[in-house]
């Protein structure tokens, strides 16, 4: 028997759907809409969902302006973690070469215990560790140099802001979805008027319709490959990230994790191209989370940033997915 409400009802009225999962399809929805807009048949619905997708993405923005939920989120306290286990082997030769050697009080300092007790760092230890090399790394500041002691220092405040967002994203996770917000249940009536849209132009064709939305974007799919890009820019500074093949079935997820310094990304066609007409700025202490698309022509495969500030130095996060 044909269910009235999976006709006509709120498809998109799930626990499993949170926000920042709706925006994204909201967005990858758009793009593929605009794309397929050479008639103009789409005009209407794109200005329908346009506005309700900044709408959505200042509130999703506004929830937690350090770690924006998305699509195939992974654990970002066993992130930091890991990439806290990661830093810790590679500069312990830098640390030792700067402080005098391995057998001095300043490297004892930040490894009392060898690196082993790195490797084997977890939530219950994680606190004790990243407040050690916090404060050891300001002690030696100058010896270790700029880059070295901002990379070391970071951990601290990015582990704890992790671990609070992931309390507050369990918290929530368990409530209910009665009090879903203005801006959540707009975006649903939109999306549902782009579904109807597209399946009144295409009656019955399956295939056509699900070309214009991706509904994997929804739900979390474990088996998403990530990989993930720990940056530190120079004042003024612009880098290419990574050299691959893009698609809007990837997405990209930029976290600013310094605290004065903005960034700009996008997609250029070689490592040095200037900044394009697509290009956006994360603030400080912000994220956001974008389709290839909308970061420049999916033609090219150079993923760059650049530092906004003229003063500070940059810190960013790219976690690529898929």
């Amino acid at each position: 028997m044909l269910s009235v409400e999976k006709i006509f009802g709120d498809i998109f009225d799930s626990k499993e759907i949170t926000p920042d999962r709706l925006l994204l399809f909201a967005k990858d929805d758009l793009a593929r809409l605009t794309k397929g807009n050479s008639a103009h048949q789409f005009d209407g619905i794109i200005a329908i969902i346009t506005p309700l997708i900044a709408t959505l993405e200042t509130e999703v923005s506004a929830v937690d302006s350090t770690l924006n939920l998305q699509s195939g989120q992974t654990d970002e306290v066993d992130i930091i973690t890991s990439n806290f286990h990661h830093a810790m082997g590679t500069l312990s030769g830098v640390i030792a070469n700067s402080v005098g050697g391995i057998d001095t009080i300043a490297y004892k300092e930040f490894f009392p215990h060898g690196l082993t007790e790195y490797g084997k760092a977890n939530r219950k230890t994680m606190v004790m560790l990243t407040t050690r090399v916090n404060k050891a790394a300001t002690k030696y500041a100058t010896q270790l140099g700029v880059a070295v002691t901002t990379e070391l220092q970071g951990f601290q405040a990015a582990y704890v802001t992790a671990r609070d967002a992931q309390s507050t994203s369990i918290a929530s996770l368990s409530d209910s979805r009665g009090d879903r917000s203005v801006a959540v249940v707009a975006m649903d009536k939109g999306l549902l008027q782009s579904i109807h849209t597209v399946g009144n132009l295409f009656p019955a064709d399956v295939v056509q319709c699900n070309g214009f939305f991706n509904f994997n974007l929804l739900f979390n799919v474990t088996h998403r490959k990530h990989t993930l890009y720990n940056e530190i820019l120079a004042v003024d500074v612009q880098i290419d990230v990574v050299n691959r093949a893009f698609t809007d079935s990837i997405t990209i997820i930029i976290r600013n994790t310094g605290t004065n310094a903005d960034v700009l990304v996008w997609i250029g066609a070689t490592a040095t191209d200037a900044p394009n007409a697509q290009a956006i700025t994360v603030k400080a202490g912000k994220a956001s989370t974008e389709l290839p698309s909308t970061l420049g022509d999916l033609a090219n495969t150079f993923l760059l940033v650049q530092n906004l500030s003229a003063v500070n130095v940059a810190n960013c996060q790219i976690e690529i997915i898929g």
